[in-house]
């Protein structure tokens, strides 16, 4: 019976491509694929059905609330009204704070690291060595027209919840008011080996079952997956970061510049349906009036940073050692030629790091290569090959002959052209919109029940979820646009690829919503992970819950129209404050 239904399927469609317009062959590998996406929808609707199913037997547990008691507090709207120019005798104030979130006694905490379970290491990446850090790292910005200050925080961690989030601004809020900050910000760098923030990448076999238990009886009460001990000590770091930059604040003025360093350092390797990435390497530096005062490098690019908390055989670490993977070594190299440093990550789901150069022991030493060159190349990106190649700081970095003999590899400034660095206007908009998200993934609903991730769920009176979240829009001087997403948003959605055509998708259907550039044009920036950490933001037309590997993303996502309901969010916003 199964044979002669695909049969008659195949029939049907070789006819129509035999009658369309045009068509003068059949197109064997089109019906292989539509073949194939139909199977997989049929797998990922199965799949919903059966999880739905458990759904229905799992008790709601005290993280789930009532329409009429869910409340929002904490929540920053931004500077107010958009200026387009800047005040007469403005002038830029940036204050820098970091911190460690590595407690001195990490060995007394309940800890693991977040982003990857493998039978590698027996389904647990508890920490059991530290290789070098993870930090928090905050700028305070301000540009002097009287609108208040606006705060920047990224952690290195897998993700932080809007939750966590808005307890911090909570523990700030005497000190926002007496310092006038208009907006708290908070990201993540998406680290794959920092401690786990989220509770995901917990104790499985310690905390899942008596969660599991208490789900299906309502019995006991369920186990947070972070340990929370450990989680005050963050709060009070980031906290304390904060309160350093503002303290810190000076004078002085900002540059920018940007570079694509094309996709030999990137890697789309994990949604083959979405052809698009941000190649750009964008850079904005703070140079303070103060010469005694170190300047700031403000960087933005899209990559995962997952190298180092995979457990491999050869690897001795085996996924157990803690690390702030490429972005550490970005920051530890321009700490060491006199800069601060600043990193927000972008759209990076399904982007990793490419360019991996010379061969390592351990996945650390990867990491620690291609941070170390991001950071050359930030450095030079407005010199000249001659300026790069008489400059002592970055000469000293690279490679040597020896290190680099049977190597695929030339040096990174090779043929090099210097990028034009402008002068930025003091001029400093911030706009955030709350944004209500139904929750239709019935395996986030699972995870919910589970009560192993610190996140409110609101119930309304017919029973569906939701959740609250932020996006918003920042502008920098009269050219550079950013965007705020909530998660890791598929790079397609920036200005369009081959995930949002009929043809491009997994349900041959195209993508009808917004995208970035549809509302800020396709020079807009995106700052991924902000204010909230909701998983995968892919577009709604190649949404599939099914068992393929290059889908794997939507069992992380909160539904099939999370990506419209957050780009109509922020066109909204943009609205609003013209």
């Amino acid at each position: 019976m199964k044979k002669k239904a695909i049969a008659m399927i195949l029939c049907m469609v070789m006819v129509f491509s035999a009658t369309a317009p045009g068509a003068c062959a059949i197109d064997k590998e089109g019906i292989k694929t539509s073949l194939t996406n139909v199977l997989l929808r049929t797998l990922g609707g199965a799949m919903e059905t059966v999880v739905g199913l458990l759904n229905s037997v799992m008790k709601e547990n005290d993280k789930f609330v009532s329409e009429e008691e869910y409340s929002y507090e904490g929540f920053y709207s931004g500077s107010g009204a958009f200026i387009d120019e800047a005040k007469a005798g403005a002038k830029w104030s940036l204050g820098h704070g970091e911190e460690s979130l590595v407690p001195e006694n990490w060995q007394d905490y309940d800890l693991y690291l977040g982003g990857f379970i493998s039978e590698q290491n027996f389904f647990t990446n508890d920490v059991r060595e530290i290789l070098d850090d993870m930090r928090v790292r905050v700028i305070a910005l301000n540009d002097g027209s009287g609108r208040g200050t606006a705060v920047f925080a990224t952690i290195d961690s897998i993700g932080i919840s809007n939750s966590d989030i808005r307890h911090i601004r909570s523990m700030l809020s005497d000190f926002a008011k007496e310092n006038n900050l208009n907006s708290v910000n908070i990201f993540a760098t998406h680290v794959h080996s920092g401690i786990d923030t989220q509770g995901l990448w917990t104790d499985i076999f310690g905390k899942w079952p008596v969660n599991i238990f208490s789900a299906l009886t309502g019995i006991g009460k369920t186990k947070q997956g972070t340990d929370e001990k450990y989680m005050e000590f963050l709060y009070e770091k980031v906290s304390a970061a904060i309160k350093s930059a503002v303290a810190s604040m000076k004078q002085g003025s900002m540059t920018y510049a940007e570079k694509d360093i094309t996709d030999k350092y990137f890697n789309n390797k994990n949604r083959p349906s979405a052809d698009d990435m941000d190649t750009r390497l964008k850079r904005l530096v703070f140079t303070p009036d103060d010469k005694n005062i170190r300047p700031t490098v403000i960087l933005n690019m899209a990559a995962h940073p997952d190298v180092v908390g995979l457990a491999t055989e050869d690897d001795p670490t085996k996924g157990h050692g803690l690390s702030g993977d490429y972005v550490y070594y970005i920051g530890e190299t321009l700490n060491n030629a006199g800069y601060d440093f600043m990193f927000f990550n972008g759209a990076i789901c399904g982007i990793y790091i490419g360019r991996i150069d010379a061969e390592a022991e351990k996945r650390v030493d990867i990491a620690a290569n291609y941070g170390r060159e991001i950071a050359k190349m930030t450095l030079g990106m407005t010199m000249t090959q001659k300026e790069i190649e008489s400059n002592d700081y970055l000469m000293s970095l690279n490679f040597t002959e020896e290190e680099l003999e049977g190597h695929d590899y030339t040096p990174w400034y090779e043929d090099w052209s210097p990028a034009e660095e402008k002068a930025v206007e003091p001029i400093l908009n911030i706009a955030l919109k709350e944004v209500e998200m139904p929750i239709t993934n019935p395996v986030i609903k699972a995870a919910g029940k589970l009560g192993v991730v610190n996140y409110t769920v609101k119930v309304k009176k017919d029973g569906s979820y939701f959740t609250t979240t932020e996006v918003g829009i920042i502008e920098i001087g009269k050219d550079l646009t950013i965007a705020m997403v909530p998660g890791e948003m598929c790079a397609d959605l920036i200005k369009g690829g081959s995930s949002l055509t009929a043809a491009g998708s997994i349900t041959g259907k195209a993508y009808t919503g917004k995208t970035l550039a549809d509302t800020f044009g396709e020079e807009v920036i995106v700052f991924g992970l902000a204010n909230d950490a909701i998983g995968y933001i892919v577009p709604d037309n190649d949404y599939c819950m099914c068992l393929d590997f290059g889908h794997y993303h939507e069992s992380i996502s909160l539904g099939r129209n999370t990506a419209s309901i957050l780009m109509e969010a922020l066109s909204q916003l943009a609205q609003e404050v013209k």
